[in-house]
């Protein structure tokens, strides 16, 4: 109940949100440095619900309550992102994707609370106008390899919508988990 809260707030407060410096606008390499610069902090994540399929499978991912902090810093031409947890850091970069689509094939597949339209909208413009980040990084765990894919949309300066995407092969099966994340930068 809480995160519907959030994100209900969230939604309803689009119209504060043309108070802070233009969003919509700010994609892709032209922006970088100021992409870079606003998004270098510290940041409060939190895991909502998602799914895992293994093999033809669907099993619950639950959230995990808990608000964990992932630094963003910059290194170089690059902007990164650490939890003290991680093994590597993401290596985040602009996405240069298409529009991102919440693809549900299978009715077994839970749908998000809000989808990339639900937060462009919110936004106030397409998706494919804000700022998008998509970073990868690698972890092995009991010998299993990780490969870890986070999407990142602006909904505003300081809040971050995120689909979260876990590829790995268990015992020979293909495993994908997905849930989405939200960021708020703290302070």
């Amino acid at each position: 109940m809480k995160n519907m809260l959030w994100v209900l707030g969230l939604v309803m407060a689009a119209p504060a949100l043309a108070e802070e410096p233009p969003l919509c606008g700010t994609t892709g390499a032209g922006n970088w440095a100021q992409i870079q610069e606003v998004f270098t902090g510290d940041w409060l994540i939190e895991h909502q619900a998602g799914y895992v399929l293994m093999g033809n499978m669907v099993l619950p991912f639950p959230g995990d309550g808990e608000v964990e902090t992932i630094t963003i810093f910059q290194l170089g031409d690059t902007l990164q992102a650490t939890h003290p947890e991680a093994q590597e850091p993401l290596v985040l970069r602009p996405a240069e994707e298409p529009r991102w689509v919440v693809d549900i094939d299978n009715p077994e597949i839970p749908e998000p609370l809000l989808s990339p339209e639900d937060v462009a909208l919110a936004a106030g413009c397409s998706q494919l106008e804000l700022p998008r980040l998509i970073g990868t990084s690698t972890a092995v765990i009991d010998g299993v390899t990780m490969e870890f894919t986070y999407r990142m949309m602006a909904v505003d300066w300081s809040t971050l919508y995120g689909i979260m995407q876990i590829d790995s092969v268990v015992q020979g099966t293909p495993v994908e988990a997905r849930r989405t994340v939200w960021m708020r930068l703290s302070g």
